[in-house]
């Protein structure tokens, strides 16, 4: 992502959302995506972008049309080093405040789906299974996390590496997903646990 235009759009970013004052509004999304363009983003058409939403250079993001990304986001990579990651948020999805996505390995969010407030999606951990290796040298270890379309992911929800939430399924608030959640299934718990079906 280029620099200069990853700088512009950081300071786009950071100018107040004033949404009851519809022309500002208006151009303020549409300067946002602009500068995202410019960046390396690929942004669809009618996306919004709200206040201080940080995206990583090192990510390659891909928003789609009418999708709505909400304050203080951070897209990025968790852990240090040269690791390029990758990003795919599908048409009409919403991204709540104050959500993080680790992007170690690449993340693809479904079209028409919900992410709630504060929610971590994380797709890299430290693997402390050996004794003789220190936790704080433990080797890195990295797992791509799909979620698919018309998925309501409540707030404060964490979702850990290698994980697929299956379309329709709903992820009930506060959950750590540790596991593969089927279409359709209703899920909640630490761990989460199937409690229902979507009818």
């Amino acid at each position: 992502m280029p620099r200069f235009g990853l700088l512009a759009a950081r300071l786009v970013g950071a100018l107040p959302d004033l949404h009851r004052v519809g022309p500002y509004w208006r151009v303020l999304r549409a300067i946002r995506r602009r500068t995202l363009q410019l960046a390396g983003v690929s942004v669809g058409n009618l996306a919004t972008i709200h206040e201080r939403v940080h995206i990583d250079r090192r990510v390659a993001v891909t928003i789609g049309d009418r999708v709505d990304i909400r304050d203080r986001v951070r897209i990025g990579i968790a852990e240090s080093g040269d690791r390029a990651g990758r990003l795919d948020i599908g048409a009409g999805t919403v991204i709540l405040s104050d959500t993080q996505i680790d992007c170690s390995a690449w993340v693809r969010v479904g079209s028409g789906t919900h992410v709630g407030r504060r929610a971590q999606i994380f797709t890299h951990s430290h693997d402390t299974s050996r004794r003789d290796v220190p936790v704080l040298d433990a080797p890195i270890t990295v797992a791509p996390v799909t979620i698919g379309d018309d998925v309501m992911v409540y707030n404060d929800v964490v979702i850990l590496p290698g994980v697929t939430i299956g379309n329709g399924a709903v992820v009930a608030i506060r959950s750590v997903v540790t596991r593969d959640v089927a279409p359709y299934a209703i899920v909640a718990g630490s761990p989460a646990r199937v409690v229902g079906t979507r009818g």
